[in-house]
């Protein structure tokens, strides 16, 4: 008995803290429940140069594939249930790039979001020159940082790229290694996605955030394999993200207070009752 007063007591301060009396629990409840959604900020950045494009016949068929990935990518954007309370929540954009950089789609909110930024996507048309890839990563690096939630922990760049520049062309917003390093200073990680599978250029490597977020990821595949592969890739990737967002003070206790509950006051004797 003494330790379910202990307890109640200490559950009774944690709520006043949050917002004071039981009579306002409405309102507390609500502005608590927000305050803990995890956003996740998701910015697209896709290779339509040449060397991607003009690599296989029929030309074009590649960037096909890659923006197939895309949104299939974008339909697994869901909004789930995470741990202690908490909702998990994505926005999403995405730009093109070759010689020039497109915005696709500024980040928006999935899932009211998600036709428009797919049929953006599906309208893309490659470009087929030079590959700058140090440009896109960095303008991609602007969108997440304009757009989205406040969460800075929570920012991902998806680099869907071959890695190789055209010959003779040069690399004109301060090369790839800046890029990658700008990246890393802000926070936001970054997902190299090579555009076939067991590709090895070293700049693949260099954009990623480290060997974590390279493997092999791939958004395209020969047949007959080719939709495991691209679906590997996908839920390796969200599974990842998911794994790290948005960590909760209580989820890293015990059990007995991880299922504690500031939005519910009847959660204590929901735990008495599990012991």
């Amino acid at each position: 008995m003494g330790l379910q007063n202990f307890l109640f007591t200490l559950l009774l301060q944690a709520c006043f803290l949050k917002g004071g009396l039981w009579a306002q629990r409405t309102e507390i409840t609500s502005r608590v429940a927000n305050a803990q959604d995890c956003p996740v900020d998701l910015f697209f950045v896709l290779d339509t140069s040449e060397s991607v494009a003009l690599r296989v016949k029929p030309f074009g068929d590649l960037v096909t594939q890659v923006k197939d990935f895309t949104n299939r990518f974008i339909d697994k954007l869901t909004d789930r249930y995470y741990r202690c309370d908490r909702s998990l929540v994505w926005n999403a954009g995405a730009l093109h790039y070759s010689d020039e950089v497109v915005l696709i789609k500024s980040l928006t909110s999935m899932p009211s979001g998600r036709n428009e930024l797919k049929n953006r996507v599906s309208a893309v048309n490659y470009i087929g020159k030079g590959t700058y890839t140090d440009c896109a990563i960095k303008r991609g690096i602007e969108e997440l940082l304009i757009g989205g939630s406040h969460h800075k922990e929570n920012k991902y760049l998806i680099v869907v790229t071959d890695g190789h520049p055209l010959e003779g062309y040069k690399e004109p917003c301060g090369g790839l290694d800046d890029a990658a390093n700008e990246a890393k200073h802000l926070g936001i990680k970054v997902f190299s996605v090579a555009i076939s599978p067991n590709h090895l250029d070293q700049r693949l490597n260099i954009i990623a955030t480290d060997h974590t977020y390279r493997r092999n990821f791939t958004a395209t595949s020969l047949m007959p394999t080719r939709e495991l592969d691209v679906e590997e890739t996908i839920n390796t990737i969200i599974n990842m993200i998911v794994s790290i967002a948005c960590p909760h003070p209580l989820c890293g206790l015990p059990p007995f207070w991880a299922c504690l509950s500031l939005t519910n006051p009847f959660s204590l004797s929901f735990c008495l009752a599990e012991r």
